[in-house]
């Protein structure tokens, strides 16, 4: 683990990017500031920097301690990880509620990745390498279903590729309070607030969801959602401001206190990949609801 480092914008640095300046003084490759830029880990004036800010002289920057790029995960052979599929460097994995996706620190053990380093330690260094060798994707820790890891460079990139291009279909099934019916299209701006994400007017990202029921009751719902973007925490904010937050999720509205929130990943695809994790029995039914 690095240790913290701060840096004192010099005059002749005044006018230039962050990032440039960061990977300059520290010796990083651009491609490592931008994974630490995205991780929060570098700080300006106190507050989590932007890629693209532009420095004054005196400013201070904060490189808080990271996994340096040749950090790997550590193989965890204890977590029993369900293979859905492995086909052309690709291996989709039926995650469990609860197990994030891969460590934020060299000392962690219990995730998904640490599972799939035993299985194949060859993965280890592809892609973004470290502690997110092989992520091609991401799932909250608290939702279940599909996850998808490349084992080699050239599949990684191919499905970076897809995922930049929006070639990929993703398909969610998630337990709603309320008795929704029908199919609506739900589209929101949401920005980033600390732990949650919250509903803006104006900037932030578009979010754009299809929404069907599959099982209506009066208390409780069914409903299959398709992802047309990719932002963090879209469905579980979707849902909740429309009036139907996910089943447990106390961090949108649910009024239940339960193990889990019931959202799963249930199915994605591009070009010749696709895989599909079954539900798990807790979302088929709320008995008595």
């Amino acid at each position: 683990m690095d240790p913290q480092r701060s840096i004192s914008v010099d005059p002749a640095e005044a006018g230039s990017r962050l990032d440039a300046v960061v990977a300059r003084r520290l010796g990083l490759s651009r491609g490592w500031v931008r994974k630490l830029l995205a991780s929060e880990r570098i700080l300006l004036g106190g507050r989590p920097a932007a890629k693209g800010a532009i420095l004054r002289a005196g400013d201070r920057i904060d490189v808080l301690p990271f996994a340096g790029p040749e950090t790997g995960p550590i193989a965890n052979p204890g977590m029993a990880v369900r293979v859905l599929r492995e086909a052309s460097g690709l291996i989709a994995i039926d995650k469990p509620a609860g197990w994030p996706v891969h460590p934020l620190e060299p000392d962690e053990t219990e995730t998904a990745l640490n599972a799939l380093v035993a299985l194949h330690p060859e993965l280890v260094g592809v892609g973004e390498g470290g502690l997110r060798s092989g992520v091609v994707h991401r799932l909250d820790p608290g939702t279940s279903g599909v996850l998808v890891f490349a084992i080699d460079e050239r599949a990684w990139r191919a499905a970076r590729s897809a995922f930049a291009e929006k070639r990929v279909a993703k398909r969610y099934v998630a337990r709603v309070h309320g008795a929704f019916a029908g199919e609506r299209e739900i589209e929101l701006r949401l920005e980033s607030r600390g732990a949650h994400v919250r509903v803006v007017e104006s900037g932030g990202r578009l979010a754009s969801s299809h929404v069907r029921a599959l099982e209506t009751g009066p208390e409780t719902s069914l409903v299959e959602i398709a992802m047309r973007t990719g932002v963090r925490h879209q469905i579980r904010a979707s849902l909740a401001e429309v009036g139907h937050p996910v089943v447990g999720d106390r961090l949108y509205g649910s009024s239940l206190v339960l193990d889990r929130y019931w959202l799963h990943a249930a199915s994605i695809a591009w070009d010749d990949f696709a895989a599909e994790a079954g539900l798990p029995a807790e979302l088929k039914t709320l008995e008595g609801r």
